[in-house]
């Protein structure tokens, strides 16, 4: 009797040390939108006028020069299929944006592109790259990368790099550069959008970034 109650804890303790599969095996599907907020906007924004009221205004400007020059996380309830108007309507609330004494509430934002990537043990790390064609030979060229850090407990951390740059072309001719916009490991949430964003050439660029729950077989 003492030598199976021996055996049974063996196989008890065993088994608490064996990890749950499905936790750090299984694909990981990230999904990540991106977002361009221009620098250059019309938009409408709000003075005091000295008695406790405020003067709307309209003007344009540069207004993302109080942007903050770093990489800003915004945490949200925003669904992973939200539509383009109510993240946008997220980022001008929640985000800094003006021109001089000027706050700016609403901003134009537009929605880039959207990719979908699956993440595993033999796979943890996927790139892709698109581009935004402006014409007579011009575009502006992007490339998003992320890479599996851990996975567990409830929290996937992620490795995210957004770059972004241009490219012109005439005849045999080409140029181009392209710089990295924001680069931050950060644990993402699933089914809820975690926007982050950073300036960079003449817009501030936000990813929307979040896990797509697994299917139920």
């Amino acid at each position: 009797m003492k030598n199976i109650l021996v055996a049974f804890l063996i196989i008890f303790l065993v088994g608490l040390s064996v990890p749950a599969r499905g936790t750090e095996d299984s694909p990981v599907r990230i999904t990540v939108r991106v977002f361009k907020v221009p620098a250059q906007q019309s938009f409408q924004g709000d003075l005091p006028d000295g008695r406790g009221g405020k003067i709307s205004l309209q003007a344009s400007g540069n207004i993302i020069s109080g942007f903050p020059d770093g990489t800003v996380f915004i945490s949200t309830e925003l669904a992973r299929n939200a539509s383009e108007s109510a993240i946008g309507q997220t980022i001008g609330e929640r985000a800094a944006f003006g021109w001089g004494y000027l706050s700016a509430g609403k901003v134009q934002v537009r929605e880039l592109k959207s990719l979908d990537f699956t993440l595993e043990k033999g796979q943890p790390s996927a790139e892709a790259a698109f581009e935004e064609r402006l014409g007579e030979g011009r575009s502006r060229d992007y490339e998003v990368r992320v890479g599996l850090v851990s996975t567990g407990q409830g929290e996937t951390l992620v490795r995210l790099r957004f770059d972004a740059g241009w490219s012109a072309t005439g005849g045999s001719m080409g140029v181009g550069f392209s710089g990295s916009v924001l680069s931050a490991v950060t644990a993402i949430p699933e089914s809820k959008l975690l926007l982050i964003g950073a300036p960079g050439d003449k817009a501030v660029y936000f990813l929307a970034v979040c896990i797509t729950p697994k299917r139920t077989e």
